[in-house]
């Protein structure tokens, strides 16, 4: 045992309630959907606007997911074996998962706003 009660968790988790088993597996297989689109998604538009706004929704997600991989990855350096292994066999799967799923759909907008408005749009995103 490590000692860890759940008041030793840091105060902002507490106020974030823990979804159920259902929800929690839902969300889970959402995450690492291939073709999941987000809400509002239209692949269909012809509004060179919508391609800009999905491009930069986006770059924020990869980036994110790349700010989460970087702490996850360092973090499980310092970790006992069997935490790194849990970690690894799931929480950075899943991770990895999500980061490549939004830079092909950041990948398919970037494309998608050059057509609609001419090469360079996105280029500097």
């Amino acid at each position: 045992m490590s000692g860890f009660t759940p008041e030793d968790a840091p105060a902002d988790h507490a106020a974030t309630p823990a979804p159920g088993h259902g929800e929690a597996q839902d969300a889970a297989l959402d995450a690492v959907e291939p073709e999941r689109l987000l809400d509002g998604e239209d692949e269909e538009t012809t509004y060179a606007d919508d391609a800009i706004h999905w491009t930069k929704v986006y770059r924020e997600l990869v980036d994110f997911k790349h700010s989460l991989l970087n702490v996850a990855e360092k973090s499980v350096a310092a970790m006992e074996d069997d935490a790194g292994s849990e970690v690894k066999g799931t929480d950075l799967k899943v991770l990895k998962a999500e980061a490549a799923r939004f830079e092909r759909r950041l990948a398919f907008w970037q494309v998608r706003a050059n057509q609609l408005s001419g090469p360079s749009v996105t280029d500097s995103e």
